[in-house]
């Protein structure tokens, strides 16, 4: 009997690549050298990619109410073309602060999206990142959406680009290819660089719309701009209104060796190992021969994918990318009230949310 039982083979680089495009035609996986030290680098603790709702239970939103009509196919970047955040694709480097540049970067598209364009600031991951603390995580090493999410509404968000770019505080780190290890969580350092004088570290600052707490009825939720949307049931719609209504959200899910190969097509997982834990943005969805896909934005540089972009299984729950998925209302206008119709029908609908 065990003389024809075969152990399980551990497939790594080109004989990884080749097997992928041989079982199967939904996505097309094209060799790149990455080794294991580099993997690790690139993602985070996988404790950080799906927390349990029961853990957020004051930011969950529950019962949420569906669009009648939902397109079939959307993308964030043409549907809002005046914001350029959305067309962005930032590089985390060798730190897994994908929850942090999944953050900032679902902020920056808000606040275009619910300003209608007058407002475009690239939030800075850094300050996230360095700042945030404890409460979000362990900086490099991984930390929650909804977490950062919290920072912003209480402590705001500067801005700041990628490495050597533009804003009060840019990222610390130089994209890298064949990186050895992890970096170092920096500091938190709350001024902005020398050569920005728009204004100071303080002045700077960006938040979310945050209401404090809602009647005596439902006091467990805060009625705040940081928020998880409860998909253990209807995931795909809920998702899909949110976006469609709001803009883009984070989401978390893990990472397999098959994936670093991604190149085109609409992935889902083939065969490898448990990396860790990834935070990235989704900024639509469509459907590529007849699979339906969620469109998503990483942040490892342009060099990856689709020219920094993915497409992955969607009504599936493909690596949990549909459990842990997080959002933040804009305050926009300096809180003048210039707000667009976009956000004012996305903070009605908290309203909804809460009271049904």
């Amino acid at each position: 009997m065990c003389s024809i039982c075969r152990p399980k083979v551990h497939l790594t680089g080109k004989a990884l690549v080749e097997h992928i495009n041989k079982v199967q035609s939904s996505w097309v996986a094209e060799y790149t050298e990455i080794s294991e030290s580099e993997k690790k680098s690139k993602v985070m603790d996988s404790r950080y990619a799906n927390p349990s709702l029961d853990e957020d239970d004051s930011y969950v939103l529950r019962n949420q109410r569906i669009l009648p009509s939902i397109p079939t196919t959307f993308d964030a970047r043409t549907n809002w073309p005046k914001c350029n955040s959305i067309k962005m694709v930032r590089d985390q480097s060798n730190c897994g602060s994908c929850w942090a540049f999944g953050a900032a970067e679902v902020i920056s598209d808000r606040i275009c999206i619910h300003s209608n364009g007058k407002e475009q600031p690239v939030i800075s991951a850094e300050d996230i990142l360095t700042c945030c603390g404890k409460s979000c995580g362990n900086g490099c090493q991984g930390g929650q959406g909804l977490e950062a999410m919290k920072f912003w509404t209480t402590y705001g968000a500067v801005t700041g680009g990628d490495y050597k770019g533009d804003g009060c505080k840019p990222y610390s780190f130089a994209p890298c290819s064949n990186c050895v290890e992890s970096k170092t969580t920096p500091s938190c350092q709350s001024k902005c660089q020398s050569t920005y004088t728009v204004t100071n570290y303080k002045g700077d600052k960006h938040y979310g719309k945050n209401e404090g707490k809602v009647t005596e009825r439902h006091k467990h939720l805060e009625c705040t701009s940081a928020y998880r949307l409860d998909t253990s049931s209807n995931a795909v719609p809920i998702i899909q209104n949110e976006i469609y209504q709001n803009g883009p959200v984070e989401v978390a899910y893990t990472v397999y060796d098959d994936f670093y190969h991604y190149k085109s097509g609409v992935y889902h997982h083939v065969t490898g190992k448990d990396t860790g834990g990834h935070a990235v943005k989704i900024i639509g969805w469509g459907t590529e021969k007849g699979v339906d896909y969620w469109l998503v934005t990483n942040s490892w540089g342009t060099s990856f994918g689709d020219k920094g972009f993915f497409k992955i299984r969607r009504g599936t729950n493909e690596c949990g990318i549909e459990s842990n998925v997080v959002a933040g209302m804009a305050k926009v206008g300096n809180g003048s009230g210039e707000n667009s119709f976009g956000f004012v029908a996305g903070l009605m609908m908290l309203i909804v949310y809460y009271f049904v």
